[in-house]
């Protein structure tokens, strides 16, 4: 299988979308390494992986510091001596107008979608700089399409920022084996998305399951000759 022996750092790692992700990465043969904040899904993750348990690591980690990155990165390399994938999916959402969004609700989206991912790549890119093989797949949002981004502002703003970071990215590492992907999931079918929005219609929006394995063929070796692409992922809506 491609994937053994690769290692992948899957930020936010226990959410409903970096749950799918380290499943599918752990059952495609990859150690996987996750960052989390709730013990709870930690825990909920760990019964999930089932036999693949000894390939899978956790830290609870504050990705708007840098030093805790920092040892993040350092463990993994003791452990594991190389990082291939990293799958920023770290994030978080807010609504609001843009001239009614106050400070600090700017500040924290712009923390949570866009800072996390710098912090990330400060660290994880030297690595694979050095190893001259890395995939890096960010995660901005479909609501970005078309202009859109209405109601949503600091969100759509700090997520528009992810796809750009990610194209700037991608051309300044084309002088080495590192490809930079960035996929703008539509309105995914989770329990939380659920709950706000009970009378849409389920069956448009597009599963976990089929957005991690949209990122596993960027990562794979299928999409070798794609050195950076930008990947709306709908579902039918």
């Amino acid at each position: 299988m491609e994937f053994q022996q690769r290692v992948a750092l899957v930020t936010g790692g226990t959410g409903a979308l970096g749950s799918a992700v380290a499943l599918d990465l752990l059952k495609s043969g990859a150690r996987v390494a996750v960052t989390y904040r709730s013990d709870r899904e930690w825990a909920s993750l760990e019964g999930r992986a089932g036999d693949f348990r000894p390939h899978l690591t956790g830290a609870q980690v504050d990705l708007g510091q840098a030093q805790d990155v920092e040892r993040l990165v350092e463990g993994l390399l003791a452990n594991w001596q190389r990082i291939d994938y990293l799958v920023a999916v770290a994030g978080g959402f807010a609504a609001g107008k843009s001239f009614e969004t106050d400070e600090e609700t700017w500040d924290h989206m712009l923390k949570l979608n866009l800072r996390s991912l710098i912090s990330c790549l400060r660290f994880v890119v030297p690595v694979m700089i050095r190893q001259n093989f890395g995939r890096i797949v960010t995660v901005s949002s479909g609501s970005i399409l078309r202009g859109g981004g209405a109601g949503i502002a600091a969100y759509a703003i700090s997520k528009g920022a992810v796809r750009q970071l990610s194209e700037i990215l991608a051309d300044e590492l084309k002088g080495y084996d590192i490809h930079v992907h960035c996929i703008l999931p539509g309105t995914m079918d989770t329990a939380a998305n659920r709950l706000a929005m009970p009378k849409a219609d389920f069956s448009k929006w597009v599963r976990t399951e089929e957005v991690a394995g949209v990122v596993r063929f960027l990562l794979s070796d299928d999409a070798r000759p794609v050195r950076s692409a930008v990947v709306p992922v709908l579902g039918s809506t």
